[in-house]
């Protein structure tokens, strides 16, 4: 078999799209591997060698697990077969420049069709998240051939073993797209999104039907709330994913969505395997999401706790009022929208954080213990909640 090296994989792909190329894959076809053994490797299973501008070459095979010999004798046809998707599995000729195309990938490119190669794909469940990302990626305009649904809801049982990690990778890049919210919405409409994220399913079977709620179920309402946020962090996404997460749960057994912010009925829902950093952070935002618009309730000591719980974290705060404007615009209600001053919260949270209890400690002419200096930061936040809110919040008791 003649000797020669392919350019393949999204790298092929973004290139007919005209998207910028990252990371270059390339597919050396009638090799061995001692034609490269003068290179770095990575992988196990099959080694993946490095080149000189980071990027990386496999020998053409057939299978994942193809042994390193066999692979003397595969073609770039062969090679390309068991890609996932016909999009990918394009090769380019660096010799000829000329594409190989023999599953019609650069047709449906032009037709935005998302199709599976041939049946391999389903030996890697992992794909049936790689098709929603895609689509995420690259917007509602692209449809998944009839054939690939029928396939893809045919693996219920093997995605069931996916490992968690490998859920939350794909997750994590899907995070990082404008339209985060197609990825879920996909899983949804292929059937699988029960299998994968059977929190976030539940969300598909309550309809609230209350003044401030109508839209025909609670994923709705969420993947409405991550529409508006496009370009906001994975924190800021997941939070506004999980922050319902508790309402079937409630309204099942109370009747209505009272706690559901509770951080001991949310963590439990929680269906992917979360940094443990970026999920505090999260059910931190989640327990506090309701507290702005309850500000003219709650006493002044209240609020003042609220402002305190985000001290030295001014960037969390300024996330959950981000959070709380793309919940009040992502819903069906009828009760008018009142902006929240983002202003005024950022100055009260400005004049409680800054305070230093210095100037009070040196005032005072016995030894002042450290209960005794909280006691003191907390009456003077309260000082300041009086001031800034005077007769919005209740009185205090």
């Amino acid at each position: 078999m003649e000797k020669n090296i392919y350019l393949v994989g999204g790298a092929v792909r973004d290139q007919l799209m005209g998207i910028p190329q990252k990371d270059k894959d390339y597919v050396a076809v009638g090799y061995t591997p001692s034609d490269f053994s003068h290179l770095k490797t990575i992988g196990k299973d099959f080694p993946i060698y490095i080149l000189e501008d980071g990027s990386e070459l496999a020998l053409a095979r057939t299978k994942r697990n193809e042994d390193e010999h066999a692979s003397l004798h595969v073609s770039i046809e062969e090679d390309l077969m068991r890609r996932g998707l016909t999009i990918n599995s394009i090769a380019y000729d660096t010799k000829s420049l000329s594409y190989i195309d023999p599953y019609h990938g650069m047709h449906d490119i032009k037709n935005k069709c998302l199709r599976h190669t041939s049946l391999a794909f389903s030996e890697d469940p992992i794909r049936v998240l790689r098709v929603a990302r895609f689509r995420a990626q690259f917007g509602q305009a692209w449809t998944i051939h009839p054939s690939t649904k029928v396939l893809i809801f045919s693996m219920g049982e093997t995605l069931k073993a996916l490992k968690p990690e490998r859920v939350w990778k794909e997750v994590e890049k899907a995070l990082e797209l404008k339209h985060t919210e197609l990825f879920f919405e996909t899983l949804f409409e292929l059937g699988v999104l029960d299998v994968i994220f059977p929190s976030l399913y539940a969300l598909t079977t309550l309809k609230e039907g209350t003044s401030y709620h109508k839209e025909s179920s609670v994923f709705v309402h969420t993947m409405m709330v991550l529409k508006h946020l496009e370009e906001a962090s994975a924190l800021l996404k997941l939070t506004a994913l999980y922050h319902d997460i508790a309402k079937p749960y409630t309204y099942r057994h109370f009747g209505n969505g009272s706690n559901h912010e509770d951080r001991k009925l949310v963590q439990p829902l929680i269906d992917m395997p979360l940094p443990i950093k970026l999920k505090d952070k999260m059910l931190f935002l989640i327990d506090k999401h309701l507290k702005v618009s309850l500000f003219h309730e709650m006493k002044p000591s209240k609020i003042a706790t609220f402002f305190e719980q985000f001290r030295k974290k001014r960037c969390l705060l300024l996330d959950l009022l981000t959070l709380i404007e793309a919940d009040n615009e992502g819903r069906i209600n009828d009760i008018p929208k009142k902006p929240i001053d983002h202003d005024l919260i950022m100055e009260v949270f400005d004049a409680i954080a800054s305070y230093s209890p210095k100037e009070w400690i040196d005032q005072q002419n016995n030894p002042v213990t450290g209960e005794m200096i909280a006691q003191h930061i907390h009456l003077h936040a309260i000082g300041v909640v009086k001031q800034y809110y005077k007769q919005e919040t209740g009185d205090e008791k």
